[in-house]
């Protein structure tokens, strides 16, 4: 399950829903992620629109998903919010054993999908 964090100096009140439910959209085509924004930040000393993010996943991090979702991720935020180029994004690879949904050990989850293969 991955996540995309959005850290920006965009106010909320002008943080379109439509970027939420289209990065929703849009991500949900390689899996399902929840996203979350948060504000307050400079880039550079710079206060001009700008974002930091990152996108947290099992597996399916690499060079060329991370250039399919940087090219995805980078044009949904200049769409809605005007960002570029303050965009500064990191990508993770999580370990299944490190992560837990609901009190149940996320390798469940997992070993139970692949079992139903």
């Amino acid at each position: 399950i991955p996540i995309f964090l959005v850290n920006t100096n965009i106010a909320k009140t002008a943080v379109p829903v439509a970027l939420l439910s289209e990065a929703t959209e849009e991500l949900a085509k390689f899996f399902v992620a929840p996203i979350v924004l948060d504000q307050l930040m400079t880039f550079g000393r710079k206060t001009a629109p700008c974002t930091y993010c990152s996108l947290h996943s099992i597996g399916a991090i690499s060079e060329d998903q991370n250039l399919q979702y940087s090219t995805l991720l980078c044009g949904l935020l200049n769409k809605h919010l005007g960002i570029s180029p303050l965009i500064y994004m990191n990508f993770f690879e999580m370990v299944v054993q490190n992560l837990v949904w609901d009190k149940t050990m996320f390798k469940v989850f997992i070993e139970a999908y692949h079992a139903k293969k």
